[in-house]
């Protein structure tokens, strides 16, 4: 693996039912539910206006309440909403994020399992300049979103898990991580560590 020094430009988290999304429209707020809610929250809290950065999404169950509601409507009406079936595909979130705020790069969707946070952090960092969003709605809403840029002089450095520490790859273990509690992320593929 080659090594990538990089920047987190910013970072956001929530975790939980009551997210203030009060800056959507209200026409578009009124459709998103608590998983969408918590996507849109960390996506514009970790996004720097005006700037154009390539898009990971990453979801290892997607929006679990809204694939229920369909599977339910399927099987008592024989059908599904089309709304309600364009807002429970994977990639809905970063799909919204980026017609609201009119970017027009690539963006990438991943679900890999119990490793979809570290896959899709690892996809943000080799991709250029990137935002990255993570949400989950199985055992509660959650999402974390990170903006990096590579950087010759950045403060972070992406290499080999070359010690073969034990993984730490999972929410708790990236927030305390971008909070600066720890001076690693581990995952059983990479490290990012503190320069």
């Amino acid at each position: 693996m080659n090594e990538v020094i990089f920047d987190i430009k910013k970072f956001s988290y929530a975790r939980g039912d009551e997210i203030d999304v009060s800056f959507i429209p209200m026409l578009l707020r009124r459709k998103l539910n608590k998983f969408g809610r918590a996507g849109l929250y960390t996506l514009y809290n970790a996004y720097e206006n005006g700037t154009n950065p390539n898009l990971v999404f990453a979801s290892s169950y997607g929006d679990i309440e809204r694939v229920e509601k369909l599977i339910a409507q399927r099987e008592e009406d024989g059908e599904v909403s089309p709304a309600g079936f364009s807002s429970s595909v994977h990639n809905a979130t970063v799909g919204l994020f980026s017609l609201l705020e009119k970017i027009k790069t690539a963006y990438n969707s991943i679900s890999a399992g119990d490793k979809t946070l570290s896959a899709g952090f690892l996809e943000s960092i080799i991709s250029g300049e990137s935002l990255f969003c993570y949400t989950e709605s199985l055992g509660g809403v959650k999402s974390i979103s990170v903006l990096t840029t590579p950087q010759k002089d950045g403060k972070f450095l992406l290499c080999e898990n070359s010690e073969n520490l034990p993984p730490q790859d999972g929410f708790e273990d990236l927030k305390a991580f971008l909070e600066g509690k720890t001076d690693r992320f581990v995952s059983g593929l990479y490290m990012v560590k503190r320069r």
